[in-house]
């Protein structure tokens, strides 16, 4: 029995690192992940995946501030998986973030609408997967 448990308990510590390894370099690209992902640079995924995690932003002018609507259409919200959208931020061109909201694994589809009191000419919009990483979208602010 000792000398099953002393092959057994190594193997088992090997294989337990091998998958908690797996998760974080999955599941927490954050760290890890020299660049976002963008429609046009996807990393290791694919463009179908890109079409699912590439923030979509809609710009409005609302009197003196931007209304900046947020989503990521067909993204699942899957607790269970888990496979969700972790959160959204809004920055400007200089890396300053203007706005940011977090999402729980069992909200509905990955929306999120932002009142802005600065027109800056450009924003970066970006969203993070808990499986796919950070994803941007880079978008001029060009209102009539």
């Amino acid at each position: 029995m000792k000398k099953i448990l002393s092959v057994l308990v190594p193997v088992v510590l090997v294989v337990a690192g091998l998958v908690a390894l797996s998760t974080v370099t999955r599941g927490s690209q954050e760290a890890g992940q020299a660049k976002p992902f963008t429609a046009k640079f996807f990393g290791p995924w694919n463009e179908a995946v890109a079409k699912t995690h590439v923030p979509q932003v809609t710009l409005e002018k609302m009197g003196t501030a931007l209304m900046v609507t947020v989503k990521v259409d067909n993204h699942p919200m899957d607790p269970n998986k888990p496979h969700y959208i972790m959160w959204i931020r809004v920055e400007d061109v200089n890396g300053k973030v203007l706005a940011k909201h977090e999402f729980k694994p069992t909200d509905s589809a990955p929306t999120a609408t932002f009142h802005l009191a600065a027109f800056p000419e450009k924003l970066k919009v970006f969203e993070r997967c808990n499986i796919h990483g950070i994803w941007l979208n880079e978008v001029d602010v060009k209102l009539k």
